[in-house]
């Protein structure tokens, strides 16, 4: 009787990744059974894992030759609660399909429930600039002149901090 000859199952899974990069391990356990070559799903799993490391250290070292780092090769990511903000901010009226349309022709995808929601929270804090300013008598312009330097500052703490030298100042003087 003949010796089947032995088949290295860690190759016959690269090999198979080699030629379907997306498949799956239940997939790959699947075709590789009807090859008659038996394998588990952990074994598919570790071989997938080191091939796509290898893959990305290679296409590391294709970018390192080629000067461009792996975030220069991706597309440049855009931030789309940006974008409808700036849209907002141009078209104060826009309807929410058409902040949609119009970033679509931009090339971003958004979805007009998303574009509500930023819509929604954007009026939301003007209501409540509306309220704090109609309490008090503060204006608007003071608000705005305390949220600037609490920026400045870079938090309460430090504002309150600064406030407190002032005063010391301020009482000496």
């Amino acid at each position: 009787m003949a010796k089947k000859p032995e088949v290295n199952k860690s190759q016959a899974i690269r090999d198979y990744f080699n030629a379907n990069p997306k498949a799956m391990s239940p997939e790959v356990v699947e075709a590789l059974a009807k090859q008659g070559i038996t394998v588990n799903a952990n074994l598919v799993n570790t071989v997938k894992s080191k091939h796509n490391k290898r893959q990305k250290a290679k296409k590391a070292a294709k970018n390192a030759a080629t000067g461009q780092t792996v975030a220069a090769a991706k597309k440049p990511e855009v931030n789309k609660t940006q974008a409808v903000r700036d849209y907002f901010k141009a078209n104060k009226n826009a309807k929410n399909q058409e902040v949609v349309e119009a970033l679509a022709k931009q090339g971003i995808t958004i979805s007009a429930n998303y574009v509500g929601n930023i819509k929604a929270s954007h009026n939301k804090r003007g209501q409540v600039v509306k309220k704090v300013v109609a309490k008090g008598n503060i204006g608007l312009s003071e608000i705005k002149a305390a949220l600037t330097f609490l920026k400045l500052m870079g938090g309460i703490k430090e504002a309150t901090e600064a406030l407190a030298a002032a005063k010391e100042i301020r009482e000496i003087v």
